[in-house]
């Protein structure tokens, strides 16, 4: 149920239900990242079997140790390689000749690594070249093999489509696609109203498990479901030509926005570098938490945590958390006003905590829950506004922003753009860096802003 909290320039707002993840099911996504899993694991099968193959041709023996130490070395750099190359994503289920031929390109890859490594160290032999050439050989062949079984495997796994798409009609007729599900807009409650996050969050939470969405729609409301999708994470293409849809022509919608969602491959290596980081973090950072905590209830009554509801990925709602800094009966719901350098709300423990960011540390914990990274857009409160408006009424590209995982510090951050935001150009700088980040998302680039943030920690506009 919704609970009114206030308006901000005359709009009213509520804190939605923040929609509960539902029970765990075999989405097809999940089906793909098993089938990656299995492809992997096969094509590393593949190479072993190759070099044992070798065994059998040179020695008669195929777990002779010439053989078995070179596959000891050669399978590891072959899947760093592999995966690196983008062997385990989507267009190898959709085009397994390209899988296939990375795959073995990766094999050929790893195979003159390991030979230059051995030459390097000065323990290449004279029967290693003659052993990885036949397992290079017969490894082409075996991962052909392999890649074949996989590729019967997913056309039954994944129903002869590995994405899961939505058509979602908004006022103009349709013709029902097979293997796509058709939503009409109207029916399910949705439209393309950039002012209104609750409905933008009950659109995201619906397109949690889709891959891919078609919209057809009225010419003028073209941009609006364009950038709305974009926002949500999900592949889009938007139909404003009624009659070239339903005769089956090729969609000629040019795409406003060069912001596309990452990968589910790149969304993995996010995760992993968040959860090989926070884990350890969490542990060593536990006393001062707990210390914190105790410092905030000793001073002041009220929770220790100030939990608010913040825009995130796929423009979804999720709770945020933070250390208390200031009195309980006074805080924001929806973070209308900023808080200010002589800000009579802030407790003495909270003049600290936020000088030194102490009170975002909680939000270690939206991390380690996965609905925040540690490096991406930082969230914003539903009432954020800079010069009396709303962030989103000042620059419509601000809901792109959500196309990535918020994060407890981003590019905008470590170049300096903290704090109040009392002008529109605040926001506008820090959207223009939110932006540039989705655009040019690596994992290098987590590395790099981690690193920078440590020299913002204290930062003066921190009050």
């Amino acid at each position: 149920m919704n609970a009114p909290v206030g308006s901000v320039q005359g709009k009213p707002f509520a804190t939605a239900a923040v929609h509960a993840t539902p029970p765990f099911t075999l989405t097809k996504r999940s089906r793909r990242l098993g089938m990656y899993a299995s492809m992997l694991i096969l094509d590393a099968g593949a190479v072993l079997l190759a070099f044992l193959a070798a065994n059998i041709l040179f020695l008669d023996n195929p777990f002779a140790s010439p053989g078995l130490k070179l596959a000891g070395l050669v399978v590891p750099v072959f899947a760093g390689i592999a995966l690196n190359n983008r062997a385990y994503v989507l267009d190898a289920l959709t085009d397994p000749v390209r899988g296939t031929m990375r795959a073995i390109m990766s094999l050929m890859a790893a195979c003159v690594l390991v030979l230059f490594i051995l030459q390097s160290l000065g323990l290449l032999r004279e029967h290693h070249p003659a052993f990885i050439a036949t397992a290079i050989g017969s490894g082409a062949l075996l991962i052909s093999v392999a890649r074949a079984v996989s590729d019967n495997i997913a056309r039954r796994v994944l129903d002869d489509n590995p994405v899961n798409e939505l058509m979602i009609v908004d006022g103009v007729p349709h013709i029902p696609t097979p293997g796509r599900a058709t939503l009409s807009a109207e029916d399910a409650g949705i439209r393309p109203d950039m002012s209104d996050p609750i409905m933008l969050d009950r659109l995201g939470n619906l397109l949690r498990t889709v891959d891919k969405v078609t919209v057809a729609c009225p010419p003028e409301r073209e941009r609006d479901w364009t950038l709305i999708l974009k926002g949500a994470a999900v592949d889009c293409e938007v139909r404003t030509d009624i009659d070239a849809m339903l005769r089956g022509d090729p969609c000629t919608t040019v795409d406003p926005s060069t912001i596309r969602p990452l990968s589910m491959f790149d969304l993995t290596l996010k995760r992993l570098l968040d959860l090989a980081i926070v884990i350890p973090a969490l542990a060593f950072l536990m006393p001062l938490l707990i210390l914190v905590a105790i410092a905030i209830k000793l001073e002041s009554p009220g929770a220790v945590l100030f939990v608010q509801q913040r825009l995130g990925h796929g423009n979804r709602l999720f709770r945020m958390y933070k250390f208390r800094s200031m009195s309980a009966e006074r805080t924001d719901a929806i973070g209308a006003t900023s808080a200010s350098r002589d800000d009579d709300r802030v407790t003495r423990v909270g003049r600290f905590i936020r000088a030194t960011s102490i009170d975002e540390l909680p939000q270690l914990f939206n991390v380690l829950i996965g609905n925040m990274s540690l490096v991406g857009p930082r969230p914003h409160a539903l009432g954020s506004t800079a010069s009396s408006k709303l962030f989103w009424d000042i620059d419509r590209n601000y809901w792109l922003r959500h196309a990535c995982m918020p994060g407890l510090t981003g590019l905008a951050q470590v170049r300096g753009f903290r704090g109040a935001t009392h002008h529109a150009r605040d926001l506008e700088i820090r959207l223009a860096a939110d932006l540039e980040y989705v655009r040019d998302w690596s994992l290098w680039l987590d590395i790099a802003i981690l690193f920078r943030t440590f020299g913002v920690v204290v930062h003066k506009n921190a009050f």
